[in-house]
């Protein structure tokens, strides 16, 4: 053995010791780097040790794929020969895989390196080859080994299993779809031969693993991502969003039908299943069946039976039947009966568990293609009785049981087994892309039964939580999420006739258990748990949550209703919602009570306003007949119910102090829903609790002013957005609802000693920024009707809030408060102001931006963010994001272009006097001057922060170029560095094409002005040290990002506009930036075409001076192809 081979056995002993590990790691280093094929040849042949042999193949693979070009092809094949002489020969009946596994990988790597370097001939002779030699062994160990050398091959294809070698992204695609058009097809029927005929030995385990090997290749391919040449992308698409998108799903063309869909082609498969003692092949075979039980797509072609039966003809299962029945007879003996199944999963005994779970995912993959109508149609042949509702019944009783046994002790698998279970009952009683589930009454009574068991299951986890004593879940806090609680109520809407009741029947009596504790004195816990439980299901079950759209009953429950109409039966949804206000009705009875704890209080104010946005006096037409009766627009039952929310909302402010949460429910959920509809705010104005209300408020009820102060702002949101259903003088009432609040802030600001002095309090900052965020909603509240009375208001605050303003420099929180009030105040006032009002307002905003910069409140608060970054916080620099919010507002003004007039009613702003009209861009302009060096890489990784600063960025630029050439120096090159890093920024299209629009802008105001003769950007643009204008720095990193980043066709597109006049403006760098992208390409074919790209795109750039339309499109094509192939060329993997 020479020495450099010596130090490398030395080096790999040093891996197993601490001390040397490191010394070993730089000596294997140094190997892989310095040595050749041939050394590493040597090492495999002449070392034993089994640690040496891997780092040999390891660094085999390296110096291959590194040097692949410069090794030539016969050192290439006599290398792969090499490697699977060693696979098939003295590895093949080593027990330990290991190593044959890295052979093998290696083997699949050089393969797939020289696949596109030549011809058919050459592929066909890589592939067949390994059978051949298999073959020529003539052992079952050699025909194991040649079975995981092709299944490493498939691997190393597949895209997700794809190992970095070095080639572009294009490369790896075209090896991906060259496996598959001419070879996939092959290797399954090779793969269902071998395991096939290896069946009878491996179920007694006499095969030496051939089976396994086979099934593992298998395996491989029924997981391959098909290219969108042979299935339907549309259905993908759609698929995205439902719960079962992540079950296995197989879309292979029509020509594979023979090999999958062949009569008793898989029925080999059952035997192997009952092989016990043998778990590597029932993983195996459990593997291959969950990718079988997902197949779909055009592989079963038309479903022909339809058309003979309309001919009269007789009809038999077609394809897709077909594949379902036998894919049942494999899976359902696994978990059928369930009880012994559950009883092995919870022994563990012989592999029970993933055997269980594995059925599970089989089944949801099963649901997720073929739907309660394939699942009803195979009851028959499976010979299960119609009696006992088929399948769909036999499913259910599964369902029933793993849901029991979770309950009873859950562990891991019981969890994952109920999730998987309650996701295939979605898929099969309701999809959004395909329809409902249908009129099958047997699927509709499985449906049943299974919500039945969830709720029963939850009733029992939420006593059990009840009355556990950690502080963890107390109050609930493990209740179930939004989305399991909509698969749930996707099953009780499928199932509504039948579900609906028996929901109401159990709420009831969870009321009545909860009063009977009360009655006699026992613990209430259990009950108050549970009651709990049972109306947020209820709420989920009636009603979707809005979102920003109008809620509409759900077509499942409409379906209940109009047939319990028909048979003159009661309506279910009447029924539920009845109940639901029973429970609104108990809080109210017992509010500050053990038996209204905060909790339930909160729980039903969340749920019965889930079901007011969609049952309460709805503009819609109601689910039926018997709704619009009980809670339709004029009917008493809509009154009722509607003062009954409104009391519930005042209680709950007022009858919980210090309940926070219970407090945001009340008026961001239940008092928003009531006041959506006018219909709904008109049935208010007779409600005592709706006076109250709104006079507690406007005469500054102190109890309310301790609410926190983002329930403020809600309150105030919420009360004045009723305005649109009240009668009479709409303006007089929202300006009583202000008095108080206006008076209080004029008193707080009345002068800078009295700011300071309410200030400096605790109670002072709490009520200053109380009365700031009532005013907040208050103005986020405008409608037409009051828009007068409450600009009016504001008015008269306005000197106040520029005094307060200035006297809380220490306080960021009411900094911020005031910045984003004068933002809101503009968004909701702007449309209706006169142009001296519009004037007036933005004099006090000026106002505000001089305070702002004056006292360098800006680095204050920098220095509080920084502060609250350590604990990563979302809403961060808020006082930077509300100037940005207050300034892009301004520019998006009706008025914002207008010329400036005269006004003298800046003085009702406070801006003191007759003077100069104040012009938007002035005021922006001064806000960036405070903004823009503030900012810094860290501050614009807030996403939030960076699309305002962008958006309004390019607004500013594109309408007022010319002002950036008289910006300071260091504000210019901060401004040009936070385009640099905005156009860095990936993963956001939004401030990608806000960062390109404003690079543009700033580029073409430069290269217009200076072919007129201008200076354009003058001395900010002057190049630095390195020659690089800071124009061209942002050329640099846009081609980075077009070339590295994520940037889609479209992102493309935009740069195209901003590219060319960064072009214009700084030439030469255009060319340096391509040469150093060009300096990372190793391949030479790819180099070459990227280089040509790229003389092209300078080309391009020569013609395009003028910037008209038709040089910038020839420029947005060269531009595309120098991106194409550059990425080719670079991106590799």
């Amino acid at each position: 053995m020479d020495p450099a081979a010596a130090q490398f056995v030395q080096a790999c002993a040093g891996l197993h010791n601490p001390a040397t590990r490191t010394q070993a790691e730089a000596a294997l280093l140094e190997f892989r780097r310095s040595a050749g094929v041939e050394a590493c040849v040597a090492i495999l042949q002449q070392s034993s040790d089994e640690g040496v042999q891997f780092q040999a193949v390891l660094a085999l693979r390296e110096i291959l794929l590194s040097r692949w070009a410069l090794l030539g092809q016969q050192t290439q094949q006599a290398t792969l020969q090499f490697l699977l002489g060693l696979a098939l020969g003295p590895l093949a009946a080593d027990p330990r895989p290991l190593l044959r596994t890295q052979v093998s990988a290696t083997v699949a790597a050089i393969i797939k390196r020289g696949w596109l370097e030549g011809g058919q001939a050459e592929r066909d002779a890589a592939l067949h080859g390994i059978h051949a030699q298999a073959s020529q062994a003539g052992s079952m160990e050699a025909r194991r080994v040649g079975l995981e050398l092709l299944t490493a091959v498939v691997e190393e294809f597949s895209p997700s299993t794809a190992s970095q070698m070095g080639l572009s992204w294009e490369l790896h695609e075209q090896c991906r779809s060259s496996l598959e058009q001419g070879y996939l097809h092959g290797l399954l029927q090779h793969a269902q031969a071998s395991a096939r005929d290896a069946a009878s030995a491996a179920a007694s385990g006499a095969d030496a693993g051939v089976c396994i090997a086979a099934l593992h290749l298998l395996g491989a391919i029924l997981s391959w991502p098909f290219s969108s040449a042979s299935n339907s992308e549309v259905w993908r698409v759609l698929d995205s969003g439902r719960p079962a998108f992540e079950a296995t799903s197989l879309r292979p063309p029509a020509a594979w039908a023979e090999a999958l869909l062949a009569q008793d082609a898989w029925a080999w498969l059952a035997p192997l299943t009952q092989a016990r003692g043998q778990p590597q092949v029932e993983a195996a075979v459990q593997r291959a069946a969950e990718g079988l039980c997902g197949l779909s797509g055009p592989i079963f072609g038309p479903d022909q039976q339809a058309g003979r039966a309309e001919l009269g003809l007789p009809t038999g299962p077609n394809l897709r039947q077909q594949h379902l029945l036998a894919m049942l007879q494999l899976v359902l003996p696994w978990v059928t009966p369930a009880g012994p199944a559950i009883d092995a999963a919870r022994q563990s005994a012989a592999g029970g568990e993933e055997r269980l779970l594995s059925a599970c995912r089989c089944l949801l993959a099963a649901a997720r293609v073929h739907r309660s109508a394939g699942f009803d149609a195979a009851s028959a042949a499976l010979g299960l009785p119609a009696g006992r509702g088929g399948l769909l019944g036999l499913l259910s009783e599964l369902t029933t049981a793993v849901l029991a046994a979770a309950g009873a002790d859950p562990g891991w698998w019981e969890g994952e087994a109920s999730e998987l279970l309650l996701e295939m009952w979605v898929e099969l009683v309701a999809d959004p892309c395909r329809g409902p589930m249908g009129g099958s009454q047997s699927a509709v009574a499985a449906a049943a039964a299974v919500f039945a068991a969830v709720v029963e299951s939850g009733l029992q986890q939420a006593a059990a939580e009840a009355q556990e004593d950690e502080e963890e879940n107390e109050g609930g806090e493990n209740m179930q999420t939004e989305e399991w609680l909509a698969k749930v109520a996707a099953l009780g809407r499928a199932s509504a006739a039948l579900s609906l009741p028996r929901l109401a029947e159990r709420l009831g009596a969870a009321l009545a258990a909860l009063q009977q504790c009360m009655q006699s004195g026992a613990d209430p816990s259990v009950a108050l748990e549970q009651l709990c439980w049972l109306t947020t299901m209820c709420s989920h079950v009636l009603a979707d949550l809005g979102e920003g759209e109008t809620p509409l009953v759900p077509l499942p429950i409409c379906q209940a209703c109009e047939s319990a109409a028909a048979a003159a039966a009661a309506d279910p949804a009447e029924q539920l919602s009845a109940g639901l206000l029973a429970v609104g009705s108990h809080c109210m009875a017992h509010v500050g009570q053990v038996a209204a704890s905060p909790r339930l209080v909160e729980v039903a104010a969340a749920s019965l306003a889930r079901w007011a946005d969609t049952y309460l006096m709805p503009q819609e037409a109601p689910g039926s007949p018997a709704l619009a009766a009980a809670f339709g627009a004029g009917s008493p039952g809509g009154g009722q119910a509607a003062q009954l929310l409104v009391s519930l909302v005042l209680a709950g402010l007022t009858g919980y102090p210090g309940e926070r949460a219970l407090h945001e429910v009340v008026c961001g959920q239940l008092l928003h829903a009531l006041v959506r509809r006018p219909a709904v705010c008109a049935a208010l104005l007779d409600s005592p609790a709706w006076g109250g209300l709104c006079d507690a408020v406007g005469r500054g009820d102190a109890g309310l002013l301790q609410l926190a102060e983002k329930v403020q702002r809600r309150l105030l949101q919420s009360l004045l957005l009723a305005a649109h259903g009240l009668p009479g003088d709409a303006g007089n009432w929202a300006g009583h609802l202000l008095e108080s609040t206006a008076a209080q802030l004029r008193q707080a600001g009345g002068s800078e000693a009295a700011a300071r002095a309410a200030l400096q309090r605790a109670d002072g900052l709490h009520l200053v920024v109380s009365l700031l965020e009532r005013l907040r909603g208050a103005v986020r509240g405008t409608i037409p009707a009051t828009q007068a009375a409450l600009f009016q208001q504001f008015t008269s605050v306005a000197p106040a809030l520029a005094t307060l303003f200035d006297a809380c420099r220490t306080q960021p929180v009411a900094v911020t408060l005031i910045l984003k009030l004068a933002g809101d105040v503009v968004e909701a006032h702007a449309a209706y102001l006169s142009l001296p009002d519009a004037q007036a307002l933005c004099a006090w905003a000026l106002r505000l931006l001089q305070l702002y910069s004056a006292h360098n409140l800006g680095q204050v608060s920098v220095a509080a963010s920084k502060a609250l970054a350590a604990e990563a916080l979302s809403d961060r620099y808020l006082d930077l994001r509300a100037l940005l919010k207050l300034l892009t507002k301004l520019t998006q003004a009706d008025w914002a272009n207008q010329a400036p007039v005269k006004s003298s009613a800046s003085a009702a702003a406070g801006a003191g006097g007759d003077r100069e009209a104040v012009d938007v861009a002035q005021i922006v302009f001064a806000g960036l001057d405070i903004i823009v060096p503030l900012l810094s890489p860290e501050l614009l990784k807030f996403p939030k922060l960076c699309r305002a600063y962008f958006a309004l960025l390019a607004h500013m630029l594109e309408v007022y170029p010319e002002r950036m050439a008289v910006l300071p120096p260091s504000v210019f090159q901060t401004l040009v560095s936070t385009l640099q890093f905005g156009v860095g920024a990936t993963g956001d299209d939004e401030v990608t094409q806000a960062v390109f629009e404003a690079a543009a802008a700033l580029a073409r105001f430069h290269v217009q002005s200076v072919a007129a003769g201008g200076p354009g950007l003058g001395a900010n643009n002057a190049p630095g040290p390195d020659g690089t204008t800071p124009l061209g720095g942002v050329l640099a990193a846009s081609l980075q990002r077009l070339i590295h980043g994520d940037a889609g066709l479209e992102a493309v597109d935009h740069a195209a506009e901003a590219v060319l006049p960064l072009a214009l403006s700084d030439p030469p760098a255009l060319q340096r930036s391509g040469e150093a992208l060009l300096a990372a390409c190793t391949d030479g074919a790819a180099k070459a075409s990227a280089q040509a790209a790229l003389t092209s795109l300078v080309a391009s750039v020569g013609g395009a001076a003028s910037l008209d339309r038709p040089s910038r499109r020839a420029f947005s094509r060269a531009l595309s192809k120098f991106v194409t192939d550059m990425r080719g060329a670079v991106n590799v993997r």
